[in-house]
């Protein structure tokens, strides 16, 4: 038999999908799903052709969409040749979400316990690299900015020899405020039961059983088919700077007629006198134990495959208790009939902290900054903001060695790490071993591709820089970077990440952003002006500004050019809205 292996790879799928419209709503404010546009469905259709990334081994076959979210849409148990997700004929779009319409199938990652404001958007993806043909296969997918200063790296794996598949999340909080969050996943199986944390259809006699390590997922909630399972069960909020892991296994389940129990090893049913087990993987010289009601105890060895569903008829035994265990008597799977589940202790379970108060910020003086480093809870924002303040002073050896302090306590940060190697950079050291910690933590994070860019010589050449075509597909990494360096006080950093973005595509909101540095750093009204002219000549239409640095651009500019009727529109709506710094 030869060795299992399993792959990653891009392809494509053909969809039949519901048409939705976005629109901007006239009404003169902020919408709720500002700063996305809003979405209304429609009754037309059609077919569409989306890039896939594919995760595969000879039991399990993962399909994700990077067009719509990086959702998981497909889930085929090879084993049994099942359909584990709910699929309709046509993904219909429905009349509902922060954006008024939503597309519910499929696995999607969750941010702050409600869909993502970009579920229907695309995300940036890789395929990464095996190391050799016995290596498990990964991808990657990951969202810089959602429109609540929040930004993920989720990474997805598939040993070559189980049927699990493997999530690990990393949820940043980019900003210096606290953000509403509560991780986890959105998931849409259609009817079924939940028996902890493990859900089944018996109509189509498929499921899915998530397992967690350390990490806690006390929020678990099902209506009409449509399921979340969260890390808390109240939302909170995530502090400034700080990075949430956790890690997940998905496990399916099929071809049981319905599931009792669950372990990443196995799953068990026992109905009308058959008892039914999955492997997750190959399994021999094992044995199947069985309490009676008369208190005996029944063995019978079992060989357990995963292409193979197990099936022992047990008669009327109508056993207490069943257990699998492995041949060093090591239990792989235990429960007692009728009383599997999963209770939560209300008392003792986890939950964030609902304070979303901050007493520091960038605009903080120096001597409250030191303070606030005495105090655990604000140690690492309090020098992350001293080292921010140093680079806008230009004082990049100091920058370095506020970062430096910070990683010992806060190394999760890849903005540390990017931080750390700018200021590096600029000081003229070699950052190399920062930003390989940086790419470790988050290979997606736009602000290393930039650094990649602002580290080479400067160009005369006219064409796009091919380094950063990446980020062509996610316009607003283009616009999240610059407001991180004009955020640092790189104003220098700033334009010329702007003019070989505008190199990319034509973008308003970058205009804005290049007028303000003009304005700020090198008082060129004229030149300024002339950003602001090109700006108006293009619809007003998105990224529309969201963080804090956008809209003081915004304010600013708006006095500067008080007849500008975007700017005066972008200004009703930054002040009717208070999101990311």
């Amino acid at each position: 038999m030869p060795p299992a292996i399993s792959e990653a790879f891009e392809d494509g799928i053909d969809l039949q999908i519901g048409l939705i419209d976005a629109y901007i709503p006239n009404d003169g404010s902020a919408w709720p799903g500002y700063p996305y546009v809003a979405l209304r469905t429609t009754e037309q259709q059609e077919m569409r052709t989306f890039r896939t990334l594919i995760l595969e081994n000879p039991y399990l076959r993962v399909t994700l969409l990077p067009g719509m979210g990086g959702r998981i849409i497909s889930l085929l148990d090879k084993r049994t040749q099942t359909e584990i997700l709910k699929r309709h004929p046509m993904l219909e779009p429905q009349t509902c979400g922060r954006r008024g319409a939503w597309i519910r199938e499929g696995i999607q990652l969750i941010l702050d316990g409600a869909e993502r404001l970009n579920s229907l958007g695309n995300v940036a993806s890789q395929v990464e690299v095996q190391q050799d043909e016995d290596s498990e296969a990964a991808v990657w997918i990951g969202e810089s900015v959602t429109g609540t200063g929040l930004s993920f790296h989720a990474r997805l794996s598939l040993p070559p020899d189980r049927a699990e598949l493997r999530l690990e999340v990393r949820v940043l909080n980019r900003t210096f405020v606290p953000q509403p969050y509560n991780g986890g996943l959105s998931v849409y199986l259609g009817e079924g039961e939940w028996n902890g944390m493990t859900f089944t259809s018996t109509e189509r006699d498929a499921g899915l059983a998530f397992f967690r390590e350390e990490d806690p997922f006390d929020g678990l909630s099902t209506e009409g088919g449509h399921h979340q399972v969260l890390r808390f069960s109240e939302s909170g909020f995530l502090a400034p700077r700080q990075v949430d892991s956790w890690s997940l296994s998905i496990v399916p389940i099929s071809g049981l007629g319905g599931c009792d129990a669950a372990t990443p090893e196995a799953a068990a049913c026992i109905r009308d006198g058959m008892l039914s087990i999955q492997s997750t993987q190959q399994r021999l010289g094992h044995k199947i134990y069985l309490l009676t009601q008369t208190g005996e105890t029944l063995e019978a060895p079992v060989d357990l495959y995963p292409e193979h569903v197990l099936k022992l008829p047990i008669g009327d035994l109508n056993p207490l208790e069943l257990a699998l265990q492995d041949p060093g008597k090591r239990d792989l799977l235990r429960f007692e009939i009728g009383q599997s589940g999963r209770q939560v202790d209300e008392e003792t379970a986890p939950s964030l902290s609902n304070s979303a108060t901050v007493e520091i910020s960038l605009m903080s003086s120096e001597e409250t900054l030191r303070r606030a480093t005495f105090n655990v809870a604000t140690r690492h924002l309090a020098q992350t903001l001293m080292g921010t303040q140093a680079l806008a002073n230009q004082d990049f050896e100091i920058a370095v060695s506020h970062f430096e302090r910070v990683l010992n306590f806060n190394a999760e940060d890849p903005l540390l790490w990017w931080g750390k190697a700018m200021a590096m950079r600029l000081a003229g050291q070699d950052p190399e071993a920062e930003l390989l910690n940086a790419h470790y933590l988050a290979p997606l994070e736009p602000a290393l591709r930039a650094e990649g860019f602002l580290s080479q010589p400067v160009s005369l050449d006219p064409e796009p820089n091919r380094l950063l075509s990446p980020l062509e597909e996610n316009a607003e990494e283009f616009v999240e970077v610059a407001c991180l360096l004009i955020e640092a006080g790189l104003f220098d950093q700033a334009s010329r990440w702007i003019d070989e973005a505008l190199r990319h595509g034509e973008m308003a909101m970058l205009r804005y952003l290049n007028a303000y540095c003009l304005l700020e750093a090198t008082r060129l009204d004229m030149e300024a002006a002339e950003q602001i002219r090109i700006a108006a000549q293009t619809p007003l239409a998105p990224p529309f500004p969201f963080r804090k640095i956008e809209e003081l651009a915004i304010v600013v500019l708006a006095n500067a050019f008080p007849d500008d009727k975007h700017l005066r529109a972008l200004c009703g709506w930054v002040g009717t809205v208070s999101r990311a710094s």
